[in-house]
């Protein structure tokens, strides 16, 4: 149950009946009317039909995930309210469409409230089942305290553009359902919280935040093959990138894209791609090349469930295996992954600069709940970022595209720079870009591109612990995973149970001696993480002398903080 100033709202029916668009102005509205929003979605691999479910948590204060479950569920159809019924616990409420719907609950157990609406018989007496969405959401508007004047101008931004008739009909279908929602007797006491004085914020997808962190890190070339839940960042740059000059293409397959974004950024250009596993996999050979032939370039990689097509629109961290080693023979690189949307925006940036300062392939993982998830984040200034460009030749003397320096990163010549001529391929090579088979050469090659991403442990923002002095539990996690565990160490520690997090985004090369340090103040370590073979325990024990306690799902959904709460009662 959330505490005050702090609701969950969850909407959910069949795909294709408004439930997605719903959360969505709702969301907008309690950000415009500055509040702290996060969303969760989920929703069927099919174009339409199936369940639909969205969930937004509102509140006063900073959230950090979607929350243990609703509040409030407002039930579109059978479907949907049998799915959820476990859930309507005492204290709860649903909404649902009764008469003129295609269920009736069962007996409604004691102390929950239940408000039958008809939502659907109210559109079709507008001329438009369609309809059926606004009604819906001037219905929650009324008993939920949700701001309407922000709800409106959501609503008139959204149809304004498709003449004056479409806006007239949905905002009369809106104050259709304020009319219904009027007439019910309001027992429970659940409200959005009241509006406040707006923050310089703006709501956004993690998708789209990645795709604004790419434009702001000063991106000049993009090229990549839809896939879920990945399509929407190349949506974002395709819309923005022509602004500033950039190029994007949509290839014919994932690994004519890296080759595209090697060819561009071989060619001077900061170049990246995004995909989900299945396309990180195609990639895979030609990372080995951006690797030897220290050719940066940037790939985002929206995590799903796998393997294989496995389960295209669900959530999963299951990639950090293919991410580190995914290559043949011994080709590192930087590995990077981000907590929330804010961070879509600037890891980002920071990714780009990391593959322009070390002239390497640098993977950014995220993962398909925070893509769709929306977020209230400070709204993104360009001024605050520092953006990093590749090391040039300065023209003086002869050019060694691979020569050995201090820092083991050579500078690079763009093609057409008298005097820069070089040869770049996929074989070992001397200084000067010639083939090499000489095993010293190997050696002392692998040696340079292996130690100029070394340092970066050192130079990047150290992990942030969360908690101080000796703890009972130490909680290690990654990925989205972080923002569920901060809530939990709060809710551990309100119990008076001594509990700290470690929530590293740096995860190759690895921090090891941060670890190490953060394990020596508790008593045990536990590894939350979505996938089934425990993919950052699996590392720790490889890496460090940790030995974490695995704590894995995979059933497509993300972890919510009362089960970290209860997993580590467990453990102690």
């Amino acid at each position: 149950m959330s505490k005050a100033n702090d609701l969950i709202i969850r909407v959910a029916g069949e795909g294709g009946e408004g439930v997605v668009s719903t959360g969505d102005f709702i969301a907008a509205a309690c950000a415009r009317a500055g509040l702290e929003v996060y969303t969760f979605k989920t929703f069927p691999a099919e174009i339409k039909g199936g369940y639909c479910m969205y969930q937004i948590r509102v509140s006063s204060e900073r959230v950090y995930n979607q929350g243990d479950t609703f509040d409030v569920f407002c039930a579109f159809n059978g479907e949907a309210y049998e799915l959820n019924k476990h859930l309507l616990t005492p204290g709860t409420t649903i909404v649902y469409d009764y008469p003129g719907g295609d269920f009736e609950p069962d007996a409604i157990p004691e102390g929950v409230t239940a408000y039958p609406v008809p939502m659907s018989q109210a559109a079709k007496d507008l001329g438009s089942y369609r309809s059926k969405n606004m009604v819906a959401m001037g219905v929650l508007s009324v008993l939920f305290n949700i701001n309407e004047e922000t709800l409106r101008q959501v609503l008139t931004n959204k149809f304004k553009k498709k003449g004056d008739e479409v806006l007239d009909f949905n905002l009369k279908a809106f104050e259709k359902g304020k009319e219904l929602g009027a007439g019910v007797k309001k027992v429970d006491t659940w409200r959005v919280a009241d509006a406040v004085e707006p923050k310089d914020v703006i709501i956004i997808s993690g998708n789209d935040a990645v795709g604004m962190g790419a434009v702001l890190g000063g991106l000049e070339f993009f090229s990549a093959y839809p896939i879920t839940p990945a399509t929407e960042i190349a949506k974002f740059v395709a819309t923005h990138i022509p602004k500033f000059g950039g190029t994007l293409v949509q290839a014919e397959d994932e690994i004519a894209s890296i080759g595209q974004v090697l060819g561009a950024s071989y060619a001077g250009k900061k170049s990246m791609t995004s995909t989900s596993g299945p396309g990180l996999a195609l990639m895979s050979e030609m990372l080995g090349m951006a690797f030897m032939g220290e050719i940066p370039a940037l790939v985002v990689d929206v995590q799903r469930g796998g393997p294989s097509t496995g389960l295209p629109t669900k959530h999963e961290q299951s990639d950090l295996f293919l991410a580190i080693h995914g290559a043949h023979g011994d080709a590192p690189r930087v590995v990077l992954s981000v907590e929330d949307v804010k961070d879509c925006v600037d890891m980002t940036v920071d990714a780009l600069n990391f593959a322009e300062q070390f002239q390497c392939p640098v993977i950014l993982l995220s993962d398909g709940s925070l893509a769709f998830s929306t977020q209230t984040i400070p709204a993104p200034k360009p001024e605050n970022y520092t953006l990093v460009n590749r090391k040039r030749w300065d023209g003086q003397g002869k050019y060694f595209r691979y020569a050995m320096t201090d820092d083991m990163i050579s500078p690079m010549a763009d093609p057409g720079t008298p005097g820069g001529e070089h040869i770049a391929t996929g074989l070992e090579h001397n200084a000067s870009g010639a083939p090499s088979w000489v095993p010293a050469n190997h050696e002392a090659m692998q040696g340079k591109r292996f130690g100029k991403i070394a340092g970066l442990v050192d130079t990047y923002k150290p992990v942030e612990v969360d908690g101080e002095g000796e703890a009972e539990i130490g909680i290690i996690t990654w990925g989205s995973t972080i923002g569920v565990v901060r809530e939990a160490v709060e809710r551990l520690r309100a119990e008076g149970i001594k509990a700290k997090g470690f929530y590293p985004k740096l995860m190759w090369p690895m921090p090891v001696a941060q670890y190490e340090a953060f394990a020596a103040t508790c008593k045990k370590i536990l590894v939350p993480e979505v996938n089934y073979q425990g993919q950052l325990s699996h590392f720790i024990r490889a890496e460090t002398s940790i030995r974490p306690i695995p704590y894995t799902i995979c059933g497509g959904l993300p972890f919510n903080p009362s089960m970290i709460v209860n997993k580590v009662k467990e453990v102690l």
